[in-house]
């Protein structure tokens, strides 16, 4: 009878066989550790594509060396951390907490027309948790829950705003902090509160528009330089700016009646322009035909007088000789005008003759 193989020596065989297997597993196993050494310290060379910049922190610690486009040659992680920075384009961050809410409402001063006990039902069968009249609740502004902020002439204006920045300094960018685009946020939005404050709503809303987007950038530009944090403001673009849209209704009106007021007086003066301009050249016309007319008369009273005047010299030297000359010329101009003549023979009395006018000297 074959004795039964204890547990023991099963397991040694067991042994055995693995220490075979990696006794012939050795020369390849080197090979394998080799190539896994090799693509691990590879793992430590970055590609720092164009328009970023890099900076790395190794064992934890920052280093101040900027990297720019090209191969960075460092460590394998966990030693070295690369961090990535887009220093050749501009970001941007939107800016939504003061963004429009709720409906337009066509008469914000009418009253609600409720009375006490429907109002009390309403609140007691409200549907949304929270609002105490659900059904008015886009008709009002929470200060808690939304954005907006005051006006020199105390009017609540909201907006829309994308802050355009670029990172300057990468290291500055890094050292201020964990979370710049909050701190950022801030500071846009006490920058564009304060230039807001500083103006009426009807300017922050036309001709300084872009002042105030001007003035806050300028404003944050300080803001960023003194606490330096490595940025460069480029822009603050205004997306939407104005007032909430429950009292929307009652600033277009003044808008629309503002604007017929300007379209009428510009009217108004284009029409006195045309009106004056048209008179200025019929009283222009009228003066210049009446010094021509008066230069006629002028010039025709001044010939008779020297015609007379010659006369009378010739008369004064000739009497006789110049009275006959003028009869005859005033005879010839009287005959010159008959259209017929009769000669009536001469009886008891002296000859008489009887003219008539030509037609066009008659009336």
């Amino acid at each position: 009878m074959k004795p039964a193989q204890t547990p023991l020596r099963n397991d040694g065989h067991l042994v055995e066989a693995l220490l075979l297997f990696l006794k012939q597993l050795t020369a390849h196993a080197r090979w394998v550790f080799a190539v896994l050494l090799a693509l691990y310290a590879i793992s430590g060379i970055h590609s720092i594509q164009p328009q970023e910049s890099a900076l790395v922190r190794r064992l934890g610690r920052l280093q101040t060396q900027l990297h720019g486009p090209g191969l960075l040659i460092g460590l394998p992680a966990p030693f070295d951390e690369v961090l990535r920075f887009d220093t050749g384009r501009d970001l941007s961050l939107p800016l939504n907490d003061w963004a429009l809410i709720g409906t337009k409402i066509g008469d914000p001063d009418k009253p609600i027309e409720k009375t006490d006990a429907q109002l009390s039902a309403e609140l007691a069968t409200r549907e949304i948790e929270g609002a105490e009249f659900p059904m008015y609740e886009n008709m009002t502004l929470d200060p808690v829950r939304h954005g907006y902020t005051l006006t020199a002439d105390y009017n609540v204006i909201q907006g829309r705003f994308t802050l355009r920045y670029r990172i300057a300094e990468p290291f500055a960018y890094t050292s201020g902090g964990a979370d710049i685009r909050t701190l950022l946020t801030r500071l846009t939005r006490r920058s564009l509160a304060v230039q807001l404050a500083a103006r009426k709503i009807d300017a922050s809303l036309t001709e300084a528009r872009s002042d105030v987007a001007k003035a806050a950038a300028t404003s944050l530009q300080e803001s960023v330089t003194h606490l330096h944090l490595g940025i460069r403001i480029s822009s603050i673009d205004i997306v939407e700016l104005s007032p909430p849209k429950q009292v929307l209704a009652a600033f277009e009106d003044v808008v629309n009646a503002r604007q017929f007021a300007k379209t009428l007086a510009e009217n108004s003066l284009q029409y006195q322009g045309e009106t004056v301009t048209q008179y200025q050249g019929d009283a222009a016309a009228i003066l210049q035909r009446a010094q021509g007319y008066s230069a006629d008369l002028i010039a025709v009273a001044r010939g008779e007088a020297s015609a007379f005047t010659s006369l009378l010299a010739n008369y004064q030297l000739q009497p006789e000789l110049v009275a006959q000359r003028i009869l005859r010329e005033s005879l010839d101009a009287a005959m010159s005008q008959i259209y017929s003549r009769t000669l009536v023979p001469m009886s008891t009395t002296a000859p008489s003759i009887l003219v008539e006018p030509a037609p066009q000297f008659s009336r």
